[in-house]
């Protein structure tokens, strides 16, 4: 769940929270019962956005326009109104919207053009503004990282060695999604130099995520914990 507040107070390495709501600080006991659960603190960055962010969300909007026969204009307008009707995010300007909002603007434009298999004159790579939210939309519609061809899934530690991907425990792997032709070229070079190259990375799924995504099944990940649960029974 999400609860909503401000930061007012930095203690050495704790922080203190005002909520906009006691309501659902009541409520939190209906999606744990840790006494401690692990949070994650999401800071709004609001700096103005950067040139290289505007750049970016107006080439891929000329992407989709370029594809969708929509003026660029027309097109800038029409995915506005769908990011903000998807992520409730309030209506916004270029010309004075902050830098997270505009992250999350081209992550979501980035996303369309994956799902759609909008055609595109450079990689998402370089259109790309959370280099994560990239990696992880690429492995959900198989779409290599590189170039945005069809791509299958690949671990960074077994690129290469063929190994049975229904006989591997993923939630253990990074993961990361290429094609054929890159995944030839990650092997051959070797993943450091690889990376480093085309500035890549691999990325680790929860067990729900993989699931979802297809990549694996929560049976086959009843199987490898049922068999780890047997070998430690015999060892001990």
């Amino acid at each position: 769940m999400d609860l909503w507040g401000r930061i007012i107070a930095v203690k050495g390495n704790q922080i203190v929270v005002s909520l906009e709501s006691q309501e659902e600080l009541a409520s939190l006991s209906l999606f744990t019962t840790e006494e401690q659960p692990q949070v994650v603190v999401n800071v709004q960055d609001e700096r103005h956005l950067s040139v290289l962010q505007r750049k970016k969300a107006y080439a891929i909007i000329g992407e989709i326009a370029s594809w969708s026969g929509y003026l660029p204009e027309e097109q800038k307008e029409w995915m506005k109104y769908l990011f903000t009707a998807e992520t409730g995010t309030s209506h916004f300007s270029f010309a004075n919207t902050d830098m997270t909002t505009a992250r999350q603007f081209i992550t979501f434009l980035l996303e369309y053009a994956l799902k759609n298999h909008v055609p595109m004159t450079h990689s998402g790579l370089t259109y790309q503004d959370d280099l994560d939210a990239y990696m992880y939309q690429s492995l959900k519609y198989r779409s290599c990282v590189i170039c945005g061809k069809h791509a299958d899934v690949h671990h960074l530690d077994t690129v290469g060695m063929g190994n049975d991907r229904n006989l591997v425990d993923h939630r253990q792997k990074h993961l990361i999604a290429l094609c054929r032709e890159h995944h030839q070229e990650a092997h051959q070079l070797g993943w450091p130099t690889f990376k480093n190259k085309y500035h890549v990375k691999g990325i680790k799924l929860d067990a729900q995520t993989l699931n979802r995504l297809g990549i694996m099944t929560y049976k086959r990940m009843e199987e490898i914990d049922d068999k780890q649960r047997r070998t430690n029974w015999q060892t001990n």
